[in-house]
């Protein structure tokens, strides 16, 4: 059988040829998930996990050597068979045993020693230039790498470009195995030994020791498996510099590299425990589907597990249909269900000049196991290493994922680097604050608090922020913790919807209140006969620059502090004292309970003064007098709402942007149809909303441009 062009994509959902899925059904016969009850985690022996992928040029004896480590043959696709060279992923475990005592998370050991389960997974790679897209999935995961050369050819240009590939992934721990000894004499396999020392002197492997073994007689892999198996015993297999917390204090993150059906079982995936941990049972949403998922069984090659963690291989049996899922999808806690289209990013790209990648071109981003293509802008001067990346299709990634970047044929690696941030400000992307603000994001957790704190006047968002960086409301509050210890004075300011409080630094608040304490005693002098100012007057007349959302959370703590009060939907200093004109006194009595009731509909001004009996002249002023007070907003020449219905309209106009397709926006008529309001009033609302910048009109379609509370406050 040919082996499907489908197959030589990145995605393993894809349909194999009958005869591949009995080999690969052979290699998973262990995996008959039951719902019989699992033995308890506290009832078995501990047990410790590392993954290992091999990298190197073909036929360097990459899948020999997993072989006769784990007996696992992992070339199972018929093709890979009679080509004789790695086209997939292959998957591979090498179990053995131990005793000793085991790190908690909160990082203190057992008290007692105990029996410890080990295992090794490996991800094997194909090492073919036409199998680079597996290959960058394979690595994608792992927390050590294997570098394979053949002593008999030395380094070749995939050698070459797979180290440069786990350099730029900050694979930083590894080993370096020369294959094929027995066919050279010593002095071969001590000039490849040197050539290799020099090849990762200036990489992320450099030191790594070198093993010198041969797949046809074995010599030299029982030292290597006893070297493999003491790096599983240290303590962290794969110190990245992105790391900053402890994984096991994240929400759960499982990467899918395969999906296959089981017979009599279901649908059932492999792959990667990024961070966190979970149990069978738990929920679980499957993006980029978006489907709330439960968990119904697990595996650790053969063993059922009531549970996985971070840093496990496992497969996972999910009520999902093979055909909804592929290579590079997620299995993640709802609480990161965050899918964007840009990403803030630092590259580190093999050639010398930033500005050779050019923003008009699209190029290959290898992210995790998924694959986009994407634009790319480079951020700051040229000597800055922030770009932004905008795809197309969304993508799901926190901070310190790593990418590989590839040129526009996919052809070569031309660099990589990792996430900083998911949430791109829509203005100022390539300014002095954001790019000082993405600098303070590239530090460990604590730290970046800190600094962003310091740096914000519009503070910090710990909801995104915690999103962003994956670690959980009780990781945040021990940063806040961190920093009170510290000495540092801030507001934590709850925001409406927003799980997570608002960070603010001391001196912004102050700066802040004291702004809006000062407009409201100003409009107290301006306008000494009104009782006080709406909310949105108070936001133009301060001009504050950040969101409304935070606004009105500080104007609700200085409510909740007695510095400001409230009456009706009017704010005013609490001793202040005023008289009602004859126009507000008109008003309150006869025109708002008439606007009031008409709600989405009110009377023009002529309908008005039949209504009231007021003289149009006199009622003109009213109006004029209340719109200056900021109690009623005119949409048009003839026709003025209560701010707390406009609120509404907004929030029926979100409603309906959101339910329209996204692409396409929403029309006069579905507004019209939708609202039960006249065409024409409809076109007077809509025109007002484009006006100050609710809604933008395109052609006959309008769209949101931000959310109702940044332009109409709470």
């Amino acid at each position: 059988h040919h082996l499907p062009d489908c197959a030589l994509r990145p995605c393993l959902a894809c349909t194999l040829t009958g005869r591949a899925i009995r080999i690969l059904m052979s290699v998973y016969s262990g995996l008959q998930f039951t719902m019989s009850p699992t033995p308890s985690s506290d009832s078995r022996p501990r047990s410790r996990s590392l993954i290992i992928a091999t990298a190197g040029h073909v036929d360097h004896g990459k899948s020999s050597l997993v072989r006769h480590i784990t007996g696992v043959d992992t070339d199972t696709l018929a093709e890979e068979k009679t080509r004789g060279l790695s086209i997939n992923l292959g998957f591979a475990y090498y179990h053995f045993k131990t005793s000793g005592q085991l790190s908690t998370t909160d990082g203190k050991t057992t008290d007692k020693d105990s029996t410890i389960n080990n295992t090794i997974g490996f991800v094997d790679v194909p090492g073919h230039t036409d199998f680079i897209n597996n290959m960058l999935a394979g690595v994608s995961t792992v927390d050590v790498a294997i570098l394979v050369i053949a002593a008999d050819d030395g380094i070749m240009p995939q050698t070459r470009e797979h180290l440069a590939i786990l350099d730029l992934l900050g694979i930083n721990r590894g080993v370096i195995v020369l294959t094929k000894i027995d066919r050279c004499d010593t002095d071969q396999i001590q000039r490849v030994t040197r050539s290799t020392e020099e090849l990762i002197q200036d990489t992320r492997l450099h030191g790594s020791p070198v093993f010198q073994v041969s797949n046809s007689n074995k010599q030299g892999i029982p030292e290597l498996v006893s070297h493999l198996e003491s790096m599983l015993s240290e303590e962290k297999a794969n110190p990245s510099d992105s790391e900053d917390h402890n994984l096991q204090d994240s929400y759960f993150r499982y990467l899918i590299d395969r999906s296959f059906t089981a017979k009599g079982i279901g649908t059932v995936v492999t792959g990667s425990v990024r961070a966190g941990s979970i149990h069978v049972g738990g929920a679980l949403m499957h993006t980029p589907g978006n489907q709330l998922i439960k968990l119904k069984g697990l595996k650790l090659d053969r063993e059922d597990r009531d549970s996985v963690s971070v840093g496990q291989r496992a497969s996972a049996h999910i009520g999902l249909s093979k055909h909804d899922v592929a290579r590079g999808d997620w299995l993640i806690d709802p609480a990161l269900n965050q899918s964007v289209l840009r990403l803030d990013v630092k590259l580190r790209l093999l050639g010398s000049d930033p500005m050779s990648v050019r923003s008009n071109t699209q190029y290959h981003l290898y992210l995790n196991a998924s694959h986009h293509v994407i634009n790319i802008r480079h951020l700051g001067d040229t000597d800055s290493d922030w770009f932004q990346i905008k795809s197309n299709e969304r993508m799901i990634a926190h901070y310190g994922d790593r990418f590989i970047l590839r040129d526009p044929a996919s052809q070569h690696t031309i660099g990589g680097g990792k996430v900083v941030d998911i949430f791109v400000p829509r203005r100022g992307r390539d300014s002095e604050e954001r790019l000082a603000a993405l600098n303070a994001l590239d530090k460990p957790l604590d730290e970046a608090l800190l600094e962003l704190m310091a740096l914000q006047a519009g503070g910090v968002d710990l909801t995104q922020f915690s999103v962003a960086r994956n670690c959980t409301e009780h990781r945040i509050e021990q940063a806040l913790e961190k920093l009170k210890i510290a000495g540092e004075v801030f507001a934590l300011l709850k925001i409406d919807k927003q799980e997570l409080p608002h960070l603010l630094h001391d001196k912004f608040y102050q700066q802040h209140s004291q702004q809006i304490l000062d407009s409201i005693k100003q409009y107290h002098v301006d306008h000494r006969t009104q009782q006080g100012i709406s909310e949105p007057a108070l936001t133009r007349a301060v001009k504050f620059a950040g969101s409304h959302l935070l606004f009105h959370s500080i104007l609700q703590k200085l409510i909740e502090q007695g510095e400001i009060k409230r009456t009706g939907t009017l704010l005013h200093s609490p001793g202040h004292q005023t008289q009602l004109s004859t126009e507000e006194k008109a008003f309150l009595e006869k025109v708002r309970p008439i606007l009031l009731k008409a709600d989405f509909v009110p009377p023009r001004t002529r309908e008005l003064e039949e209504l009231t009996g007021i003289q149009l002249k006199t009622l003109e002023n009213i109006l004029k007098q209340t719109r200056l007070a900021g109690n009623l907003i005119q949409v048009a020449p003839n026709r003025h709402y209560l701010p707390e219905t406009i609120m509404k309209l907004a929030g029926f106009t979100e409603k309906l942007a959101q339910e329209s397709n996204s692409d396409e926006g929403f029309s006069v008529i579905q507004f019209r149809d939708t609202s039960a309001i006249g065409r024409n009033l409809c076109i007077e609302i809509l025109e007002y909303f484009d006006t100050i910048g609710f809604t933008r009109r395109d052609g006959n379609s309008r769209f949101l441009r931000t959310d109702k509370e940044n332009i109409f406050g709470n």
